[in-house]
């Protein structure tokens, strides 16, 4: 029989809201100004906020015409440019992408985006795309860049390994060319060994300084970032939104947090709510 005392600090020890702790005291028949002693006493709450920055490159087709017209008359800072790489925070570019079959062929870039400030941002983009009639195939990508400058290199590796071990799950509300090994420009995890990586130069080795695949070792270089380079093309701001956060988190949850073994379902993806995965779900029927 535990005395009052152990019975105490276990509750104190406890993983759990200090709500369920407060309720745990007051089970134990505990007074109320003792109750506010020991809660008193806790140790603070400390929630993690992952401040990222992220990027998106939209791969579609759209008349610049139209979508100049469209991009100033939703307020979008953009401009046309040549190919390039140098990234910016303040605008959306436009460049060239050999890689994108059809007419009038376009790779949309935000700039650096953070906050509810930048996904406002990106609606607006969504907005000015689709009012000019953007579309996309088969041969068109969304590319999601999450910032990586301050993971260390466990985090990082973490990243990878854990994608690796969700891929056949987030298979499931990709398009089927974007599944598997299915597309040249995002090829599967699945057969590289992460186990003795321990820096991002590790990693950059075992995927042989190539860039296609679903998670992009090589954009760490050139951007900070990690690139995420599976999903379809799309203009539509609800799936880009919950994709990049969806990429977010799990760089965030990469930071202390490293898969066992390989998900099965949506519903075991340890770092979505319910309603994320809700949505998720929802993709997967509609692409079943």
């Amino acid at each position: 029989m535990k005395t009052l005392k152990e019975q105490v600090e276990e509750i104190k020890s406890m993983k759990g809201s200090k709500a369920a702790k407060k309720a745990a005291f007051v089970k134990l028949g505990l007074r109320k100004y003792e109750v506010e002693l020991l809660m008193s006493e806790l140790p603070k709450t400390v929630r993690e906020t992952h401040k990222f920055t992220f990027g998106v490159e939209i791969e579609c087709l759209v008349a610049a015409s139209l979508m100049r017209e469209s991009a100033t008359r939703n307020e979008m800072p953009f401009q046309y440019e040549g190919y390039n790489h140098v990234d910016n925070n303040h605008y959306y570019k436009f460049v060239s992408d050999s890689s994108i079959r059809g007419e009038n062929p376009i790779e949309c870039v935000s700039p650096v985006l953070t906050g509810k400030e930048g996904m406002k941002s990106l609606e607006t983009c969504c907005k000015a795309l689709n009012e000019a009639n953007a579309q996309v195939n088969i041969s068109t990508g969304l590319h999601v860049h999450i910032g990586a400058a301050t993971l260390s290199g466990e985090a990082y590796v973490n990243v990878f390994k854990n994608y690796q071990k969700l891929e056949k799950v987030i298979d499931t509300f990709m398009a089927r060319s974007r599944r598997a090994n299915n597309s040249q420009w995002c090829k599967t995890l699945q057969g590289i060994s992460f186990e003795c990586c321990r820096t991002r130069y590790d990693v950059l080795n075992v995927m042989r300084d190539n860039r296609y695949f679903k998670v992009n070792a090589c954009s760490y270089a050139r951007h900070k970032t990690i690139e995420f380079r599976q999903h379809q093309g799309s203009t539509d701001f609800e799936k880009i939104s919950n994709w990049v956060n969806f990429c977010a988190k799990l760089v965030a949850w990469s930071k202390k947090n490293v898969l066992s073994s390989e998900i099965n379902s949506i519903d075991e993806i340890p770092f979505l709510t319910k309603k994320e995965k809700s949505f998720f779900k929802s993709r997967a029927e509609v692409l079943a």
